[in-house]
């Protein structure tokens, strides 16, 4: 594993905005449409894009396992130019859905159509909740307001709460909705996590309010407060475009949380951290899945760059390196997310690295079952 020398700036720099090119997809969209393209092709296209375009590119540059000094690290964790990245990627974010909502309430796709560009929107505009998690993390407060705003945009302004003081907690083991068990598919686990993440999320608000003498339903409420935000934008789409907009809009925001879903699965899939003398393991880099692919990592801001996340909270994505003893995925999340559509191939394939990570270990693998 390779480190960059001291004297060096982060040689990713120029290429963070590639991170942008997500919430472009619209706009370039239109060119498109303006130029002669079909409205099926439209309609086709942001699927197209992730699920083909972008994993032939992850594998096209292939893997970058460099890492950033230990003298450099300090200098890029206070370099402003990263948060102001993701702030400009949320306003792009926004604007995106606007645009794509209106494109979609103007009559130019049939019904099919509608529901395939939707569903598509909603994969494209999930990074808005790789922003929430970035900012979410963050110590200062105009970090977090800007994570609500991203995370309220998309209908999604519990995750903070429940990532933050659950799945950093139980990560890797039963009690995490968040964690995917072995020989679970992505529709089963959809099943228990999307309500088991909303659920604990509300819990945990509960209590934080309670332990300041306040009601559920306070002005201080921080996922009534992103929801705010998202009933704000559903009244506006509603009023500029009519209701096949809110339609469109509340399918986005749904595709949305099925593609955080298949983030959250692939991330810890079947790694359970062990019981030692009656408490349960630390969390350490090989509880979590990686992916060391070039173009994805700038694309998502180091997301898959997982271990490292769970090992320092508090890491700006800029800072986060490729680990040893992490598992490494096949592909970047926009390959894995095809694979596991398919639960046979997906079990195929990831089932023979899961064992191999473990070492066969079965006591190592997250079954589901309480100790």
């Amino acid at each position: 594993m390779s480190l960059i020398s001291t004297h060096s700036v982060d040689p990713r720099r120029a290429l963070w905005p590639v991170g942008l090119t997500m919430p472009m997809i619209v706009p370039m969209s239109l060119l498109a449409l303006g130029l002669g393209a079909p409205a099926w092709a439209i309609a086709v296209a942001p699927l197209v894009l992730l699920f083909g375009v972008c994993t032939a590119i992850d594998h096209i540059f292939g893997r970058d396992h460099r890492n950033i000094s230990l003298e450099v690290l300090m200098e890029l964790e206070g370099d402003p130019y990263y948060r102001r990245l993701l702030f400009i990627v949320t306003g792009l974010f926004a604007l995106s859905i606007i645009l794509a909502c209106g494109l979609a309430a103007s009559g130019l796709f049939g019904p099919g159509q509608l529901i395939v560009f939707g569903i598509g929107l909603g994969l494209i505009h999930a990074p808005l909740v790789l922003v929430g998690h970035e900012l979410g993390h963050a110590k200062s407060k105009r970090d977090r307001r800007v994570a609500q705003i991203a995370l309220g945009l998309i209908g999604y302004g519990h995750f903070s709460i429940e990532h933050n003081t659950g799945h950093h907690v139980h990560v890797a083991t039963p009690r995490d909705p968040a964690s995917a068990r072995y020989g679970e598919s992505i529709y089963r686990f959809a099943l228990r996590e999307i309500p088991g993440v909303f659920v604990g999320a509300l819990r945990a608000e509960r209590a934080r309010l309670a332990r300041k003498g306040l009601p559920f339903w306070h002005w201080r409420n921080a996922i009534a407060q992103s929801w705010a935000v998202t009933a704000a934008m559903a009244l506006g789409l509603t009023l500029a475009f009519g209701p096949v907009a809110l339609g469109v809009y509340v399918l986005i925001c749904a595709s949305v949380w099925f593609t955080i879903t298949m983030a959250n699965y692939t991330a810890h899939y079947g790694i359970a951290r062990r019981m030692i003398d009656g408490k349960r393991e630390p969390c350490r880099p090989e509880h979590s899945w990686n992916s060391s692919f070039f173009f994805s990592n700038l694309l998502f801001f180091n997301l898959q760059r997982h271990s490292d996340h769970h090992t320092n909270a508090q890491k700006p994505f800029q800072t986060l390196a490729d680990v040893d003893g992490a598992p490494e995925l096949p592909s970047g999340y926009p390959g894995v997310f095809a694979l596991m559509l398919v639960p046979p191939l997906w079990f195929a394939v990831i089932h023979p690295m899961l064992l191999k990570a473990v070492d066969g270990d079965e006591s190592r693998l997250n079954t589901g079952r309480q100790p």
